[in-house]
């Protein structure tokens, strides 16, 4: 019997092993061959030429919305939504013969949409130019996706979560792989980020610059600048903070806050 290899793009432990659970109890064989939780590593398999059979997907993840990765590049299969939101791209994904899943769901709402998947893939007439062309119309027929960035990050601290607010954060700081966030307070958080960059792309551009290889700052919390060499600025911050720009981002830095680079 044909194996089937499927991707599920989750950033919810327990949403993931439920959907596990449920795919064992469909009476067809399917293998999970992956399993994603950022925008990041979505990217990363589709760049790489990563292919399946079917993708579940959910529609928000913590480092942004995953139609980031679909509109540049078109899934290599069919996807099935999974989703905790009602709103009108639900409609569009229905209309065109692509599932979705609204959470929560159960055994039930996951075998219908398993069967509309299997009585895609089961007309050999039309094969798989069908399915790419209800794919690439469904993506060019959704709106283009409004960035989303985070307000608020989860903290993990021994037995318990709290939030930090983005709008206190005055800059964060890479050292190896921990990702450091501090406060208006000089106090230091621990981000639930692999890298500075991977900080960065899940942060308003507009609120937050890179000014050097290891470090973001606020914009919002700069009280004032001083040259401190060539091509280099001192920032001073709140609780008595000084950063400086590397020299190959000063300029843009200076863009960026609106300054004249002449």
């Amino acid at each position: 019997m044909l194996m089937f290899n499927v991707v599920i793009i989750e950033d919810e432990p327990l949403a993931r092993s439920k959907l596990k659970r449920l795919l064992q109890q469909i009476a067809e064989p399917i293998q999970v061959i992956a399993e994603l939780s950022s925008v990041s590593e979505t990217q990363a398999w589709l760049s790489s030429g990563g292919h399946a059979d079917l993708i579940f997907s959910d529609i928000e993840l913590l480092d942004g919305n995953v139609f980031q990765c679909y509109q540049q590049q078109t899934p290599p299969c069919p996807v099935i939504f999974i989703t905790a939101y009602d709103d009108f791209m639900l409609a569009a994904f229905d209309s065109l013969g692509i599932a979705y899943l609204l959470k929560p769901y159960d055994l039930t709402k996951l075998q219908q949409a398993w069967q509309k998947f299997r009585l895609l893939t089961a007309k050999p007439e039309h094969g798989n130019n069908a399915l790419a062309q209800q794919l690439q119309t469904l993506l060019q027929h959704l709106p283009i996706p409004q960035p989303s960035y985070v307000t608020r990050i989860p903290i993990r601290q021994q037995q318990q979560i709290y939030f930090l607010e983005v709008a206190q954060i005055l800059y964060l700081q890479a050292d190896g792989n921990l990702v450091m966030a501090f406060d208006q307070a000089g106090k230091r958080h621990f981000l639930p980020y692999a890298s500075l960059q991977a900080a960065e792309a899940a942060l308003d551009p507009a609120r937050f610059f890179r000014i050097n290889r290891s470090e973001l700052v606020q914009g919002l919390h700069i009280q004032r600048l001083e040259r401190y060499c060539k091509n280099t600025l001192t920032l001073y911050m709140p609780a008595g903070i000084q950063l400086k720009t590397s020299q190959s981002r000063t300029s843009e830095f200076n863009r960026w806050l609106g300054l004249s680079t002449g």
